[in-house]
């Protein structure tokens, strides 16, 4: 699913947000990329956390099983497609005390020969989409 030439290690800065307009908790990231998995590690106030996104299906439909040390131990799994050079997943979780269930959005980008991106959105129930998290890793030696 994700080509050869993006496979192996990248790093960069992980930039996290809780809600929309306020700064961004910084960290040094890592992601490891093979055809149908991302790793990812980062760190929240000092402490580490990692994560997986395994990718199945059929191109160019795609199944994404996430899960993490943070947000999503039980983990969480999204439904999308592959398009050009990303794979967008979607899927919902719920957002507890009777209230619609909430989405969550993520986008694996390797248009730039030298880079991978990992980005995850919440997605309000009326549609609004809020970045939370933005991976950015150039190829690491």
């Amino acid at each position: 699913m994700i080509p050869a030439s993006h496979h192996g290690h990248f790093a960069g800065s992980n930039r996290l947000w809780f809600m929309p307009g306020t700064p961004a908790h910084v960290s040094d990231g890592a992601l490891v990329v093979t055809s149908d998995r991302v790793s990812v590690r980062w760190a929240y106030e000092g402490a580490p956390k990692e994560g997986e996104l395994v990718l199945g299906g059929p191109a160019p439909s795609c199944r994404g099983d996430f899960t993490d040390t943070f947000h999503a131990a039980a983990g969480l799994v999204l439904h999308g497609h592959v398009q050009g050079s990303a794979v967008l997943l979607y899927g919902t979780y719920p957002a507890g005390d009777g209230s619609p269930d909430w989405g969550w959005r993520i986008v694996l980008d390797w248009c730039d020969p030298d880079h991978f991106s990992f980005r995850m959105f919440n997605v309000l129930p009326d549609g609004i989409e809020a970045l939370a998290v933005d991976l950015c890793g150039a190829r690491a030696v």
